[in-house]
């Protein structure tokens, strides 16, 4: 990796391709490891705590992550770009972000409870919605220095705060709600490990090279002018699901958001590698657009291509084994979850094509052009949930299927018009092979599990997900190369921790 000189720094092509992998297994690594603990958390609350309690919080969630798109105000696509292009006002670019957030805090939380006032929420919801943005302001001022962070390419320490934080979060949690606490009790140590996490956060920047923080006016215009088109963007994103929630509250019943609120979680927990690509992805694209866009192509495409081999055996694993993620949290209580889940699994399928393709969109500097896309989202959901909410309510007395399907429709609808704004050369030939061949796999998985159906989820599901990668051996998409190689960098890292570990427990 090339050292931070104060300047904009290049890295040569060929390194290229090793910087943004490694960046993108670390960030892998770390939510993959943390995923049991993120698990365990949701299903001890859900257990504990009930499904109407957690719909409540996830309705309380929803509402935060409206508010905290005012707070981050598309730093989140700015500040990491800024930062890559020029490492020498870093310390300017996160000071100002950090004063944004503390400003802009308290009005938006008043427009916060005053909506849910207007609703007609009572005082359950209003507490919760306090701690949760309390949580968002800490979560926040993390993102934007994890954001900074990511400006340099560098991926460790953003991956390091993300375990810490998740098993932190997990140690303080369980105990807390074995020994019966509520929900206001679980919000607390939410609040609680998060301002540890950033407080180690701040402490980290100089070994970056983030030496001094300070605030500037024409550092707070640039963020605020360069984050406006992030902002139209990430207020669909936040706008769709907080409409979903709130119509199912009001048309369908309580329950019902609980049961909508399990299988979102769990669609977040299986969404995790696509995430983590594009969240080392983006900064090396935004750099390579201007200084190399030959290798901008190149990077696009393979990233593509890793999603797709990624994509079939995830989306099929949730649509054939539902009640596998529905047993962690309770099928008892959860059980028409598993019906959210199998429509939710073609939703799953197009977001991780989606998240690549919107990275390469706005890493060409389409900004305004995706905004506009992923707006139409929030249309077709206030279009189609009050005409499916109630439908699927009445007839299958579940109205959480309402958002699912309007979700799958709207997304359906970002991809194609994803595809259309991508620039030309992304797609070539080898990826239409790649997804050809993907698609052969993902049918010969299928067939495994309808010949597996007798047996327990938990033991076809595995059989079934490995025949999908014999597919892939056996039409040539992996070979013995790609996998020898991949063991290498596990293997590598293991080492690297292992030696870590070793000199830190040396007096």
């Amino acid at each position: 990796m090339a050292e931070s000189n104060g300047e904009s720094v290049s890295v040569a092509p060929g390194a290229t391709g090793q910087l943004v992998a490694r960046n993108a297994l670390l960030l892998t690594l770390s939510q993959a490891i943390t995923v049991p603990a993120a698990v365990l958390v949701n299903a001890l609350t859900a257990r504990y705590l009930g499904a109407d309690i957690f719909g409540y919080l996830y309705l309380a969630g929803t509402f935060t992550g409206f508010g905290y798109v005012a707070l981050s105000w598309g730093h989140e696509g700015v500040l990491p770009a800024m930062v890559a292009q020029n490492h020498r006002i870093a310390g300017e670019l996160l000071g100002s972000a950090l004063a944004w957030r503390a400003v802009t805090s308290l009005l938006i939380y008043g427009i916060m409870a005053g909506i849910c006032h207007f609703l007609g929420y009572g005082s359950e919801l209003q507490w919760a919605l306090l701690l949760s943005f309390i949580a968002a302001v800490l979560t926040s001022c993390a993102a934007a220095c994890k954001d900074t962070i990511r400006g340099f390419e560098r991926a460790d320490i953003p991956a390091i705060a993300h375990v810490g934080q998740q098993f932190l979060g997990t140690a303080l949690v369980v105990p807390v709600l074995l020994f019966g606490g509520r929900m206001r009790a679980v919000l607390g140590v939410a609040i609680a490990t998060l301002g540890l996490v950033l407080l180690w956060l701040i402490r980290k920047l100089p070994a970056v090279g983030v030496h001094r923080l300070s605030v500037t006016r024409s550092a707070v215009k640039a963020l605020f002018i360069g984050g406006s088109p992030f902002v139209v963007f990430a207020l669909a994103m936040a706008l769709q699901p907080m409409i979903d929630a709130a119509y199912l509250s009001k048309l369908g019943s309580v329950a019902a958001v609980g049961w909508y609120a399990v299988a979102r979680k769990l669609i977040g927990l299986l969404a995790f590698p696509a995430s983590a690509l594009i969240g080392a992805l983006y900064p090396t694209l935004c750099r390579l657009w201007v200084e190399d866009q030959k290798e901008y192509r190149r990077m696009a495409r393979g990233s593509l291509q890793s999603v797709l081999l990624l994509v079939m055996p995830v989306a099929l694993g949730c649509a054939l084994y539902p009640d596998i993620g529905i047993a962690i949290f309770s099928k008892e209580s959860f059980g028409p979850a598993a019906d959210d889940l199998r429509i939710l699994s073609l939703f799953l399928f197009l977001t991780y094509l989606t998240m690549p393709v919107g990275t390469c969109v706005l890493a060409a500097g389409k900004q305004r052009a995706w905004s506009l896309v992923q707006s139409l989202c929030v249309i077709v959901s206030l279009v189609l949930d009050p005409l499916l909410i109630p439908w699927f309510e009445r007839n299958y007395g579940n109205g959480g299927l309402g958002p699912c399907t309007a979700a799958l429709i709207s997304e359906l609808m970002v991809i194609t018009l994803g595809f259309w704004l991508m620039p030309a050369g992304i797609l070539d030939a080898r990826l239409r092979r790649t997804s050809l061949f993907c698609l052969l796999s993902g049918a010969a998985m299928a067939c495994v599990a309808w010949l597996l159906r007798s047996l327990n989820p938990f033991l076809a599901a595995p059989v079934a997900s490995l025949s999908y990668g014999a597919a892939l051996f056996i039409t040539g998409e992996i070979t013995r190369v790609d996998v020898a190689r991949v063991l290498t960098v596990f293997s590598q890292k293991f080492r690297r921790l292992r030696a870590r570990l070793a000199a830190f427990s040396q007096p």
